[in-house]
């Protein structure tokens, strides 16, 4: 997850035990500190103004390639991305968050008192040093923790857990700016599961009595998109992938069309191959996580001029990032180039049709026809849209993920809390992730028998969340055809009854390109007709049904391992020198 800032806890202490110190800030002053900040590699400046007692909050920083600003305007959290365009953060992890970080900051590091909201913990040791400590949880808040200097007083840390990574936030250089008020003029914000940190020293603080109306709205949308030639929308074609992607053509520059993934659970991407050919140079080098584990490294480009159809947004900033072969694979088609995500659909209202295979884009704020289905409410914990959902009956929020190709993922922090776990680990189990079948909730929608994925207690990366239940996946969303205005934070689905559930793996064989450019054996299901066959990791596969490997991408293969059961496919196969041709008959997992 890339950081470029986030709301500060400063501190303000007189010179005595944290139990006793008296604050001098006046309720309704705003505060506002200047100074530089590091974060990916790169310098920059920021600008940080909060208003005490309240705790609402604004804070930009600029690092050149790329700017950003987030706050809290006294009733919601907002952020805005690097592209410009902002969005409320409203799912009910987001508000009890943003009510503990503007808690901290309206108080601005004075000490809790113990009751309700505050317990005071034992004594901490650490780096040679000692600490007085508290749990607090404002009403309606999130748990934290604060660490004060047992000698000084002062706040040291205040430790947090956010969506997808805990915060850990480090005070020093403490300087007065007036009697009583001593302000942290260095502040270390550490990631540890995205391996991460941002740094500030700010130069200068100054205090003003009150704040303006406007001082801590969330910004104007910017006004960097359009359709050519005064067009209502555009609309493209787009490729499915046996209904796990979303691919549509994109020009970048003037060059391509390059094949891009919408992935509204992401952001705009482009891989590094593709930015080499559309002459773009990337700065920086910020951590990222995702699917999976890894710690990817992340700069940024910025694109003089993206087009979708008659779409077009300009001057966007772009994340570069090395993009796995086996990722990108299509087979003989063109391979996957990047990312659309968040950046698009904080422009227009997508349209995705599954029946036509196309997608229609309108500028986000003009009038359209409405659409068909029913209309679900979104929120936002972060960067991805979340929907009321629901599984085994069980409700919660659920992230809308067209950039997941897999099934429905029930996040294990949330199963664990409410005793689903054990169902999840019963089913077909493959390396990292257990998948099983279970009625699923989507809005007012049931979709019953739906294949679900489990991967368990992860250490970082998406599934590692906080904030959601799990995440409904293209397979799912295919289902419907869909609107997504996050204008108007709503989401249109139309139920297609002739899209049924897309079916689990029948051959129990998983199969991946490698950088070799073959089509090898990632895993085998125990007791699956692959494991009858004699089927091991490592094998490579020449032809599935009589098409030759090099003629298929990934999708490809596991689609004909989705066939009907009874179905015989024939599998030519090299292994230990030697090739050999075998026959699975494909038949249920679940």
């Amino acid at each position: 997850m890339i950081r470029l800032g986030l709301a500060a806890v400063l501190g303000c202490l007189a010179l005595a035990s944290p139990a006793t110190a008296a604050c001098a800030w006046r309720p309704g002053e705003v505060l506002t500190l200047t100074g530089k900040v590091t974060s990916g590699g790169l310098d920059g400046t920021v600008r940080r103004r909060v208003e005490l007692g309240h705790g609402r909050l604004v804070e930009r920083t600029d690092l050149g390639v790329v700017a950003s600003a987030h706050g809290y305007d006294g009733r919601l959290a907002w952020s805005q991305d690097v592209s410009g365009a902002s969005h409320d953060l409203d799912s009910s992890f987001a508000r009890a968050l943003a009510v503990s970080q503007a808690w901290l900051d309206a108080r601005q590091g004075c000490p809790p008192v113990v009751g309700p909201e505050a317990e005071r913990l034992p004594a901490h040791e650490a780096e040679g040093r000692s600490f007085t400590a508290w749990r607090v949880t404002p009403r309606g808040g999130a748990p934290m923790e604060l660490w004060y200097d047992a000698h000084t007083g002062r706040l040291d840390r205040a430790l947090m857990q956010t969506a997808e990574t805990r915060l850990i936030r480090h005070f020093d250089d403490w300087r007065a700016v007036g009697p009583g008020r001593l302000v942290a003029f260095a502040q270390r914000d550490e990631f540890p599961e995205d391996e991460d940190e941002v740094v500030y020293r700010f130069t200068a603080a100054r205090l003003s009595p009150h704040a303006g109306p406007a001082d801590f709205r969330r910004p104007a949308r910017p006004r960097d998109a359009r359709i050519l030639g005064h067009a209502a929308a555009t609309t493209v074609p787009f490729e499915d992938d046996h209904r796990t992607r979303v691919y549509v053509p994109v020009y970048l520059n003037g060059k391509g069309p390059f094949t891009f993934e919408l992935d509204n659970g992401g952001h705009f991407i482009v891989g590094e191959a593709t930015a080499k050919a559309a002459g773009l140079s990337a700065a920086g080098a910020f951590h990222s996580t995702g699917a999976g584990t890894a710690v990817a490294k992340t700069g940024f480009a910025r694109v003089k001029r993206l087009r979708i159809g008659d779409a077009e947004i300009v001057d966007l900033p772009a994340r570069v990032q090395a993009m796995s072969a086996a990722a990108n694979d299509r087979g003989p088609r063109p391979p996957r180039a990047g990312l659309l995500g968040l950046e698009l659909f904080e422009r227009f209202v997508v349209g995705i049709d599954q029946r036509a295979k196309t997608v229609t884009l309108r500028p986000i704020g003009t009038p359209y026809p409405k659409p068909h289905g029913r209309p679900l409410p979104i929120t936002f914990a972060e960067d991805a849209p979340l929907v009321a959902g629901a599984y085994q009956g069980v409700a919660g929020d659920f992230m809308l993920d067209t950039g997941n190709a897999g099934a429905t993922i029930v996040e294990d922090f949330w199963a664990s809390a409410h005793g689903l776990t054990d169902g999840l680990t019963r089913g077909m189990k493959l390396p990292g992730v257990t998948l099983s079948r279970g009625d699923v909730g989507i809005g007012s929608f049931t979709l019953p028998g739906e294949t679900v994925s489990y991967y368990g207690p992860v250490e970082r990366g998406s599934e590692y969340s906080r904030a959601v239940a799990g995440v409904y996946g293209q397979p799912l969303l295919s289902r419907f055809n869909a609107v997504y205005d996050y204008g108007r934070k709503t989401v249109w689905l139309e139920p297609l009854p002739e899209m049924g559930v897309v079916p689990a793996n029948r051959a129990g064989l998983n199969v991946a390109r490698g950088t070799d450019g073959k089509l090898a054996v990632t895993a085998v299901v125990e007791g699956s007709p692959a494991a009858a066959a004699g089927l091991q990791k490592g094998d490579v596969v020449l032809a599935i049904g009589g098409q030759s490997a090099k003629d298929l991408s990934r999708a490809d293969a596991v689609a004909l391992f989705q066939q009907p059961p009874g179905t015989d496919l024939d599998l030519q196969i090299a292994s230990g020198g030697a090739e050999r041709t075998v026959t699975l008959r494909l038949r249920d997992l679940l």
